[in-house]
């Protein structure tokens, strides 16, 4: 009797119709998941022509933080990192509420250079890619 309980019971999951495959990430659905990432800048709007020293500043979650600080870079359309520079809580990091960084970039550029302003998680949960924010800048020389 079990045995054809068992056999009806898969003869009804194989007549079950197929789920639907998940859909690609569209453009769209990446920027939602960069302004849901709770990571802010203060006054820094894409495409920002910036000169060096360049100050970040903004908030994010705690848990971004390790040991009070975070990974904030700027890397050129070659992917080559041209400034790096820790994100810094400015009070306690040691929440889940968001916390104030700021962080400091020194550059020397002899024209305009187009780059992304790179904010990521530090120590991300085990076997996951790090989070990041990323926001396209000019570096213009002074």
């Amino acid at each position: 009797m079990r045995f054809i309980a068992a056999l009806c019971a898969l003869a009804l999951a194989a007549c079950s119709p197929p789920q639907p495959a998940p859909a690609p990430e569209t453009p769209a659905a990446a920027a939602e998941t960069a302004a849901t990432s709770e990571v802010t800048t203060d006054a820094l709007v894409a495409g920002a022509r910036v000169t060096s020293p360049f100050v970040v500043e903004g908030s994010a979650p705690g848990d971004w933080y390790f040991e009070a600080q975070f990974v904030a870079k700027l890397v050129g359309a070659d992917g080559a990192v041209i400034a790096e520079a820790p994100a810094r809580a400015q009070s306690d990091w040691m929440t889940e509420a968001p916390v104030r960084y700021r962080a400091e970039f020194t550059f020397a550029v002899t024209q305009d250079t187009p780059a992304t302003l790179v904010l990521q998680e530090d120590m991300p949960a085990d076997n996951t890619s790090p989070r990041e924010v990323t926001i396209p800048v000019v570096l213009v020389p002074r």
